[in-house]
């Protein structure tokens, strides 16, 4: 998407949970961009261990602040995933915004990865792209949780866009609770970003985790 990364992307400003943009250009008719530099992504693929409820609420938390940021400058990103959260110095940051467009829909909607896309996307219903924001997250975190890449297609995804989260054994049944609205098949019933920063969840376990 060059438009919007020569355009809007810069023009989004910087926050401690999202990879800075430096600059961009085109050169022999290829699109270069420069980003700040992290330690490593999320990726399931490349980064396979068990996360601990802790770490997930802290990985939850600052993506949620990222895309709180985002939603308030009437942007959606629409290609959340754990390939797309980057770590540096331990701070979680969302990067890639090559399917990101405006919320107003002025720009044309490029889906992202499938795997984490609610129906509502699948079926080019486009009246609620921060709360498939939302959606994605939670696939992201089911992900990281779960410790192996989802499958392109199947019965696991099919529940998922039904919002049917199947039991988190060694986590508490308060964040299953919160996980399980994330993924509401209808978009209404989805948290803000906002309304997930906000969460009494993060006040006690964060805390807990950081004294």
């Amino acid at each position: 998407n060059s438009f919007y990364v020569l355009t809007v992307f810069p023009s989004i400003g910087s926050h401690e949970n999202i990879v800075g943009y430096y600059s961009s250009w085109f050169e022999n008719e290829q699109l270069y961009i420069q980003m700040e530099l992290c330690d490593h992504s999320l990726s399931i693929n490349k980064f396979s261990r068990t996360f601990t409820e802790g770490e997930i609420l802290e990985t939850l938390f600052q993506i949620a602040k990222a895309l709180q940021f985002i939603h308030r400058k009437g942007i959606a990103h629409l290609d959340v995933k754990p390939d797309n959260i980057y770590v540096k110095n331990g701070v979680y940051k969302l990067g890639d915004f090559g399917c990101a467009t405006l919320l107003d829909k002025s720009l044309p909607i490029e889906e992202g990865d499938a795997r984490y896309m609610p129906q509502e996307i699948l079926n080019e219903k486009y009246d609620d792209l921060d709360k498939a924001d939302i959606f994605s997250l939670g696939v992201a975190i089911y992900e990281l949780i779960r410790g192996s890449p989802l499958p392109e297609s199947g019965p696991q995804i099919l529940n998922l866009r039904e919002g049917k989260l199947p039991l988190l054994p060694g986590h508490s049944l308060q964040f299953q609770n919160l996980l399980k609205v994330m993924l509401d098949p209808n978009p209404v019933w989805r948290p803000s970003a906002k309304d997930l920063v906000e969460n009494p969840i993060f006040d006690k376990a964060l805390r807990k985790g950081r004294a």
